[in-house]
């Protein structure tokens, strides 16, 4: 039997998205055998929250999923720095200076827009063909070299006690948390790391279509006693289009969809307002059909997907 789309997981903490990658999959098994399956965006074993996992034709658009701004909230730790950036590494620099909410407020619209950031030298980052966390457990010196990025928003949300606060963070792909907390200590000449990380928005995947991988079980597990896949895909299942929601739709022909899936061009001169510089997705008979670009003159099938 097969199965289409995605659940959107709320990962707990101290497990690895891989984990949760193989939870799933050992879940599904009874009820539909063996499922393509794959996650789209890594969470470090201390972060919880939201983890879309894509099962069958939904792995086709993984690529498009990194893509997605997410979300983040988590809480500094001020006094300390450590050698992970977060709870889980070696003290390696401490403060007594513990900043005040005006004071973090203060510095805070520095880091909005674009930046640079340094991403934790315990990160899947490879150096030289190799993992920058191996590197780092191995006790090798490297550097990493900066990376560009853009925050839409960063908030002071509230101070948890006397030195540690909760801050709310939404940007592009590539962003690391544990790299702007430990910037926003250095910046107010303090040291800090992350105490807590929770993703609560992966583009369009939030907390709220989310699903913990208990109930999961128990809804599997009453799938299988009582054989009714439909409910199943109406509960936990979000379609494969729910992952495309920020690529907009182009109404063509039931024969020009047919020929762009048959890897075929169609001229765009006949289309309006089509940017060379974005994606657009096919719906035919309200199911996903391809996703397609504008490139030279011409429309062109970047996925087909079988629905």
């Amino acid at each position: 039997m097969s199965i289409n789309g995605f659940i959107n997981i709320d990962k707990p903490l101290n497990i690895t998205s891989n984990d949760v990658v193989f939870k799933v999959k050992k879940m599904l098994y009874p009820v539909f055998g063996k499922v393509k399956i794959g996650h789209t965006g890594t969470l470090d074993p201390l972060a919880s929250g939201v983890l879309p996992i894509a099962l069958g034709e939904a792995t086709k658009t993984v690529a498009f999923q990194m893509e997605n701004t997410k979300t983040y909230e988590f809480s500094i730790k001020f006094g300390s720095e450590t050698s992970t950036d977060d709870a889980e590494g070696e003290i390696i620099k401490t403060s007594d200076f513990i900043p005040t909410i005006d004071e973090i407020r203060q510095i805070l619209p520095r880091f909005l827009g674009k930046i640079e950031q340094i991403p934790p030298k315990y990160s899947a980052i490879k150096i030289n063909g190799k993992r920058a966390y191996d590197l780092a457990r191995q006790g090798e010196d490297f550097e990493i070299k900066p990376r560009e990025n853009f925050i839409h928003h960063l908030d002071l949300l509230e101070k948890i006690d006397n030195s540690e606060y909760k801050f709310k963070v939404t940007a592009n792909k590539g962003f690391y948390v544990r790299s702007i907390a430990r910037d926003i200590a250095r910046a107010l000449n303090s040291a800090g790391f992350v105490s807590y990380l929770r993703r609560i928005s992966n583009g369009p995947f939030n907390l709220e279509n989310s699903i913990t991988l208990d109930k999961l079980e128990k809804i599997l597990q009453n799938t299988e006693q009582s054989l009714d896949v439909r409910k199943f895909d109406s509960d936990v299942l979000l379609p494969v289009s729910f992952g495309l929601n920020d690529i907009l739709a182009l109404d063509i022909t039931e024969g020009q969809n047919e020929k762009l899936r048959n890897g075929q061009w169609i001229k765009a001169d006949c289309f309006e307002n089509i940017n060379s510089d974005s994606l657009y997705k096919i719906i035919s008979n309200s199911k996903l059909s391809a996703v397609i670009k504008l490139e030279d003159g011409f429309l062109k099938t970047v996925r087909v997907f079988n629905l």
